[in-house]
């Protein structure tokens, strides 16, 4: 390790004097950045000398440790000017700085006449941690006023700040992807509804009022988290008898049988002591009612806190398959399960070689289909875990089916006017070369990728060839009029469009060996498409976004274009629905361009499809 990273940007700290339990004996290093620019030279340092980075925030739910964690850094947002920011955009948007405490939104928000976030002014500790929480109280969180949270992945070595949708976060009860995903929240963007400010001053005060009974002590607020249904976490304690459990320097509030209090003293309180007390606590209600309450407070040693954490998610996933994209299908599979990994997941992985439903899938929480082409693309799978009611990630049957069919999705394009090249759909025994088309041509099967059994036909003489070619690869061939210009993909994530990635190759077509091989091409990918002038980056970003749209995709989509770069003339190829991931894949590529690491873009994948079955 480097002491002099270490003593450039941190300082040895004691969980009592950074905590609202102020539980653990030992000592740790704190790093606290000032602004976002800091933040990213911190953790590039913290990777340098081989730190792990873990998020403190406010640190008012959270339990420290016994033992040192000399391999760790910890990361709190100073409340400076940098995070502490609060900024009105206008019609109700607010944009505010992780280290925001939510009193101060809410005050600010009313100072606008905006309001309906009164039940959030309670809450202690600072906007990050809220957001990691989706804390909420009096029937509000904070899901409901999000729009977009910036970030940083906390996993890569060139980080970046990153801004995703509220949609692409896959937030429910007292849960969200900053929990398990290592990310280090800068601001959020939240919008709140217009208000009658005296209203909302009285809603204040008594909210403030019920505050003001609270337990008093240094506390973490609500230990455990309500159950699903049926009664609070504090009412199921309160009926165990847990009020005025006492274990060292910790007891139970008189008050609120879901609080924890620690005595007034100056001594250290060992974490121990707190975990056998909430230890106690959840046993008692286990006995009684066979519920096992999840502890809202979080454990800086994980070691420490592993017998209250839930289950890793169990994700299968499927790779290989039989279409002629097998070996890339298997090397995607294996990556995202690299990935998924590094993010504590408890993944598998299934050789698929037939169109069933296994006992392998039906014992996960959520299966992946990594299996492009063939049935793994064309919606045949996903219309068996759809009929087996198996969660998992990616879209759906129909979308998958219109995706894969070429013609469909173009037929598709044509009806919400998006440009696609011009083309004819021929069956095996025709022949003819298409009359309305022009050279050069391009042929390729209607339901295939990777460009398999793809030719540029530049004149009548290689027409046959290439006939013979395309119908070894499916019923139906496509011809299109083949368009010069730059060739892009664009990445669509949960809704968000990604940076695009200009293609740069030395053959006619952007064909297998182009792809995958570079025997006889070389080929560049560019992010941010430094060719295309950035007046027309945004219409292809839309014309994007609005396929992702109406094709029904979901989770991750990559669309295919060129485009004319004098004169703004632009063709939809066509859209991918399981697009690969590995080293030279594109849409992992324009993660990163995005600030977004590999594993970061899968997690958020497996939690926004986990999000539609909760």
């Amino acid at each position: 390790m480097s002491f002099e990273c270490v003593a450039k940007y941190c300082r040895c700290e004691r969980w009592d004097r950074v905590t609202g339990l102020g539980a653990g004996s030992g000592t740790f290093l704190l790093a606290e950045p000032c602004d976002t620019t800091e933040a990213l030279a911190m953790i590039r340092s913290f990777h340098e000398v081989g730190l792990k980075i873990r998020v403190l925030g406010g640190g008012m739910n959270y339990a420290g440790s016994d033992l040192p964690m000399e391999d760790t850094v910890f990361m709190r947002p100073a409340v400076t000017a940098g995070f502490s920011v609060m900024r009105h955009l206008g019609e109700g948007r607010f944009f505010f700085g992780t280290a925001c405490r939510l009193s101060q939104m809410v005050r600010y928000v009313l100072e606008h006449s905006y309001g309906g976030c009164t039940g959030l002014s309670g809450i202690p500790g600072m906007l990050g941690g809220a957001l990691a929480m989706n804390a909420g109280a009096k029937g509000v969180c904070m899901r409901d006023f999000l729009e977009e949270v910036n970030m940083i992945s906390l996993d890569s070595d060139d980080p970046l700040e990153f801004t995703l949708p509220v949609d692409a976060l896959a937030m429910s009860y007292r849960h969200s992807p900053f929990l398990r995903n290592g990310m280090f929240v800068t601001g959020a963007v939240m919008r709140f509804p217009v208000s009658d400010k005296l209203a909302e001053e009285d809603l204040l005060r008594e909210e403030n009022m019920r505050r003001q009974c609270a337990p008093k002590g240094r506390s973490a607020g609500s230990v455990f988290q309500n159950p699903p249904g049926g009664e609070p976490a504090g009412k199921l304690l309160e009926d165990c008898g847990c009020k005025n459990m006492r274990n060292g320097l910790f007891h139970v509030s008189e008050a609120h049988a879901n609080w924890i209090l620690r005595d007034s003293v100056m001594e250290s309180a060992p974490c121990a002591d707190l975990i056998a007390l909430i230890r106690r606590m959840r046993s008692v209600v286990s006995e009684k009612y066979k519920i096992n309450l999840m502890p809202e407070v979080r454990f800086a040693n994980m070691v420490e806190g592993k017998e209250f954490e839930k289950s890793p998610v169990k994700v299968l996933i499927l790779k290989g398959g039989c279409s002629s994209e097998r070996d890339i299908s298997l090397l995607s599979g294996g990556a995202i399960a690299d990935a998924l990994r590094q993010k504590g997941y408890e993944v598998s992985e299934y050789d698929i070689q037939e169109l069933r439903v296994t006992p392998e899938m039906q014992a996960a929480d959520i299966v992946w289909p990594v299996l492009h082409g063939g049935f793994g693309e064309d919606g045949r799978i996903q219309k068996l875990l759809e009929d087996a009611g198996i969660p998992f990630v990616g879209s759906g049957s129909e979308a998958c089916a219109l995706l894969m069919d070429k013609v469909a999705s173009k037929k598709l394009m044509d009806l919400h006017g998006i440009p696609n090249a011009r083309y004819a759909v021929l069956a095996p025994g025709e022949k003819a070369i298409p009359e309305k088309l022009r050279f050069p041509l391009v042929v390729k099967p209607v339901a295939e990728g990777s460009t398999f059994g793809l030719s540029v036909v530049e004149c009548a003489e290689d027409w046959e060839k290439a006939l013979d070619l395309v119908f070894q690869y499916g019923e139906l061939a496509l011809v299109e009029e083949f368009f010069s210009g730059v060739e892009v993909t664009i990445g669509i994530l949960s809704g968000k469009v990604l940076p695009i990635i200009e293609i740069r190759y030395d053959a006619k077509v952007y064909d297998f060996d182009a792809k995958y091989l570079h025997q006889n091409c070389d080929t560049q990918y560019l992010c941010n498409a430094p060719g295309v002038p950035e007046k027309y980056q945004k219409i292809l970003q839309d014309a994007s976004l609005k396929f992702y749209e109406v094709s029904g995709a979901r989770d991750v989509l990559r669309v295919d274009l060129m485009i004319n770069v004098e004169t703004g003339d632009y063709i939809m190829l066509e859209g991918n629905s399981i697009p690969g991931c590995t080293a030279n894949s594109l849409v992992p590529k324009a993660a990163k361009a995005a600030g977004m690491s590999f594993p970061d873009m899968c997690a958020l994948e497996v939690e926004g499809a986990l999000s539609r079955y909760r």
